[in-house]
């Protein structure tokens, strides 16, 4: 009788420490959402608080593959690939390429992973995704992250004229302006690898990625159709802060402050609706997160969280 129990207590140690190994690691994962298929990573214990990690252009989940091993003792963590971005593949025919429909895919991914209740990690295109989410359903948002995620006109200078380059491509989505950045990109991810100019603290592995997505056929003609419709994202900025205002989201601001794209008014114009947002302006520019400053940025949501009591 003994010997049984010390068995079964050896074997429940064994699977205690196989469940502290899965939990400890960044995993990856295939869904299929509403025949939508898609890569997420995950990582940390599902009883932790929930982070969700939405990632940029031209981007993936990538981007947050060193923030999550910083985390992943103290969060759930999910970061998953938009549709035709990093490992995920084309969606299907007749899926709609807009910021409304990939904010309901990652919706549905999370409902289908029965995670109701999270923050949001938001950049770049993280942003319009991510208010999207929380415009729809602020009942599951339990604070956002947001890491040159603009949000505000005062952030986005190449958008302010109306006569703009930009918004005119919005306005009559002009062939030659979608043309020429296609050459752009097409030409940029064509440079040989140990050609490109690599600074101090770029991901190279994210950078690899994301010139082998865009060379893939058909992939940027479809980013152009996001970049279009990014306009509705500049209309929907009102909405936005009415939901700010009204729900008052603890707010947490990590913005690189070198960022040309983005730039530090669009951070600091958070205040004007949720006022105890914490503003960091951190050296480093929009990738500030995957490159420059990841253990900082791992420090302050670790500080953040207790302040807040989010569990």
């Amino acid at each position: 009788m003994l010997k049984r129990i010390v068995i079964a207590f050896c074997w429940l140690i064994a699977a205690v420490s196989r469940l502290s190994a899965q939990t400890n690691i960044v995993s990856n994962h295939w869904a299929l959402v509403d025949r939508v298929k898609l890569f997420y990573r995950s990582a940390g214990n599902p009883k932790h608080p929930v982070i969700v990690l939405l990632h940029g252009f031209p981007s993936s989940s990538i981007m947050y593959r060193d923030l999550m091993q910083l985390l992943k003792n103290d969060f759930y963590l999910i970061a998953p690939d938009y549709p035709a971005h990093g490992y995920s593949p084309l969606p299907p025919a007749g899926y709609q390429f807009t910021f409304d429909n990939i904010s309901n895919t990652v919706y549905a991914l999370l409902n289908q992973l029965g995670i109701h209740k999270y923050s949001l990690f938001i950049q770049d295109y993280g942003a319009p995704v991510g208010f999207r989410m929380a415009v729809k359903h602020p009942e599951n948002i339990e604070a956002l992250i947001v890491q040159n995620g603009n949000a505000y006109i005062e952030g986005f200078p190449e958008a302010q004229s109306p006569k703009g380059e930009l918004q005119q491509y919005w306005k009559d989505k002009n062939k030659k302006y979608e043309t020429d950045w296609i050459n752009f990109y097409r030409n940029a991810s064509l440079v040989p690898f140990d050609k490109q100019k690599l600074d101090t603290g770029v991901n190279i592995d994210s950078r690899m990625l994301n010139g082998m997505v865009m060379l893939k056929p058909g992939r940027l003609e479809l980013f152009m159709q996001l970049w279009f419709d990014y306009g509705n994202n500049v209309k929907s900025y009102p909405i936005w802060h009415a939901y700010l205002k009204k729900y008052q989201p603890p707010v947490l601001m990590t913005w690189g402050k070198e960022d040309t794209f983005f730039t530090v008014p669009g951070a600091t114009a958070y205040l004007k609706d949720v006022p105890k947002a914490e503003v960091h302006l951190l050296n480093g520019g929009h990738w500030v997160a995957t490159n420059d400053n990841t253990q900082q940025i791992a420090e302050l949501i670790l500080s953040f969280f207790k302040r807040n009591a989010i569990q």
